[in-house]
């Protein structure tokens, strides 16, 4: 009798031990990250018949429980995913932000800067020193596109580099992953959860999806992960490494996947990476900062060549043809590692019309007689079938024919603001004077006035006859001869207003002739004050020459977009944090630890506890007096 009394006053002080260490262990890991409340859950002993009648034995404690929400762990893994991928990209683009944002020294200032001093030049065209202040502002605005440039690309290689620390975690993570798993199946055999390593794996889940994003599947107490394109990185206690490399297609991309030892990366889609850091550096590092170089150097490319196709055409200080403002940018092309022919074949590339230049890179892929060319910014396709091809101000051309299946690359513009720099060497070699002037005849009678005194369109070669002197006569006020290199034209119609066009320049004249009256047309010469190429160089800030805009509004586009992106991903940071702190507090309020619960728990448990103790001590205290009873008799 008093041995079932003791079996049952122990069973129970088992039991409340178990529970107050629970209870104390949650109190304990209150602060713990990934730390899952416990409960102990108990059950009644097998009762035991007694004259027909069934009596208690006591309680059992049947387990020792995680707390935990499968899905709510599911949605927190979703949600810290998309906020490390915010993360990131609104760190990675406010360093693009914080570039454009200096209106004082920044590139913009330096384009307007130079453009200013061109501009003191045109009321100076002899001035020595005014000349070198224009050659100097030409070199701070090259030096600034150089630096940008430059700044991006350094900006493009640390996000490598993260690229590289954050594969490194995830491999960590997925090895640690494996060994989990297997201590967990050791752990399970013997039919009771191991609830701390089950929150060791639930966290380091979590710890990965910081890096990417992935989804899990259980099989047999295991976890598989995958991640968005179906890879799997583990597999029981199976991992496969995630790797970096170079994108054979393209070999100015990074791609990202897992392979084999020895076999090819199979990339993971940025666009598509189900969220993490490596996500967003894989897109900051292949779209974003192409995106922006491509932008400034599409800048650089149409500036220098429109301002080298003007200064060609005038005259320096020297008396001498203009030679190229700044260095020309040349386009660059490249072919994919998979060519059958990629050590032979070649694709060759050319400016044709910098004006149509789109601030974007392309790929050329050729199939069976085809070529379809693919600008990358937006995805719009150009078929053709014949070479040379010219598209959005390239002419396209191979020296040997390809093959199908062939990739290549193409960079318009996105070497042009590392390329750009200057090239005259003296403030005397800004040809700001035209080539030619010209002049009335000192003894003219007629209102003979000059109106305009320009350049015929160059042909690849200029004319050779450019500078030669010629003299226009006049026999009458509509008829007229053109004298030059010793020889006279034909009589000429003469019509105010109407371009007189002779050695590849177009002069107009206002006015009527008299008999006998002279224009002479000569070259500008050495010293002279003439500011006409000077007017011309200065209004090309004002033209339309970058795809419809002027330089000033292109620009302004540029750092408008990279604002305008850089708070878009601070929005959308703000949004994915507060999803996440919404999952992490439904998760924590099914699994964290509550110390006013827990508080009460313990309370409970230890009344639990007492009342076993007292039992025991009755039982005790029966015995004893049934023994004295029995010895009395």
């Amino acid at each position: 009798m008093t041995q079932g009394l003791l079996g049952i006053g122990a069973s129970a002080l088992d039991a409340a031990f178990t529970a107050l260490r629970t209870t104390g262990n949650n109190i304990a890991n209150v602060n713990t990250p990934g730390y899952s409340r416990e409960t102990t859950s108990f059950t009644p002993q097998i009762q035991t018949s007694l004259g027909g009648m069934y009596i208690g034995s006591g309680v059992a404690v049947s387990a020792v429980s995680r707390v935990y929400s499968d899905f709510l762990g599911q949605q927190t893994n979703l949600a810290q995913g998309a906020a490390s991928q915010a993360d990131s990209t609104a760190q990675l683009t406010g360093q693009i932000n914080n570039l454009f944002s200096d209106t004082t020294t920044g590139l913009g200032a330096s384009i307007d800067g130079f453009f200013n001093q061109l501009q003191a030049l045109t009321a100076q065209p002899g001035n020595a020193a005014t000349r070198q202040t224009a050659l100097s502002a030409a070199q701070q605005m090259a030096g600034q596109f150089n630096n940008y440039d430059g700044q991006l690309q350094s900006m493009g290689q640390a996000a490598q580099q993260q690229l590289g620390e954050q594969i490194q975690t995830v491999n960590t993570t997925v090895a640690q992953l494996a060994r989990l798993n297997d201590q967990i199946a050791l752990a399970t055999a013997g039919g009771q959860a191991p609830n701390s390593l089950l929150d060791q794996r639930n966290q380091d889940i979590l710890t990965l999806n910081q890096s990417i994003g992935v989804t899990t599947s259980t099989q047999g107490g295991a976890v598989n992960l995958y991640l968005a394109n179906g890879q799997p990185l583990l597999v029981g206690n199976q991992t496969y490494a995630l790797a970096m490399g170079q994108d054979p297609t393209n070999p100015q991309n990074i791609v990202v996947g897992t392979s084999a030892v020895g076999s090819t990366i199979v990339p993971l889609d940025p666009a598509a990476s189900n969220g993490g850091s490596i996500g967003a550096l894989l897109r900051f590092t292949n779209q974003t900062i192409p995106d922006v170089r491509n932008q400034i150097g599409r800048l650089a490319v149409t500036l220098s060549a429109q301002m080298n196709a003007l200064q060609v055409q005038g005259t320096d200080q020297n008396g001498a043809a203009g030679g190229n403002f700044f260095t020309t940018p040349a386009i660059g092309t490249s072919a994919a590692s998979t060519n059958s022919d990629a050590a032979t074949v070649t694709l060759s590339a050319s400016y044709s019309d910098v004006t149509q230049l789109q601030a974007s890179n392309y790929q050329l892929s050729v199939s069976g007689g085809g070529y379809t060319l693919t600008r990358l910014s937006d995805g719009q396709q150009t078929t053709f079938t014949t070479l040379p091809k010219t598209v959005d101000g390239m002419t396209l051309n191979f020296a040997s024919p390809p093959a199908s299946g062939d990739i290549f690359n193409i960079q318009p513009v996105q070497n042009g603001a590392a390329q750009i720099g200057v090239a005259l060497s003296s403030g005397a070699q800004i040809a700001a004077a035209s080539p030619l002037q010209a002049t009335v005849g000192t003894g003219n009678l007629g209102s003979l006035a000059v109106a305009n005194l320009g350049l015929q369109p160059l042909p690849a070669n200029p004319n050779p006859s450019l500078l030669q002197p010629a003299t226009l006569n006049f026999s009458s006020p509509t008829q007229y001869t053109v004298t030059s290199g010793g020889t006279t034209s034909a009589v000429q119609t003469y019509t105010a207003g109407q371009p007189i066009n002779v050695n590849g320049w177009s002069l107009t004249l206002n006015g009527t002739p008299a008999a006998g009256d002279s224009v002479n047309v000569a070259a500008t010469g050495s010293g002279s004050g003439d500011n006409r190429n000077a007017v011309l160089l200065t209004q090309l800030q004002g033209q339309a020459i970058v795809a419809g805009s002027t330089l000033d509004q292109a620009y302004s586009s540029v750092v408008a977009g990279v604002g305008a992106t850089a708070q878009t991903a601070l929005t959308e940071q703000s949004s994915r944090d507060a999803i996440l702190q919404n999952a992490t507090a439904a998760q924590s309020s099914v699994s964290g630890v509550n110390l006013n619960e827990e508080a009460a728990a313990l309370l409970q448990y230890q009344q639990q506890f007492q009342a076993a103790a007292q039992t025991i001590s009755t039982a005790n205290s029966i015995f004893n007096s049934l023994l004295s009873a029995v010895n009395a008799a």
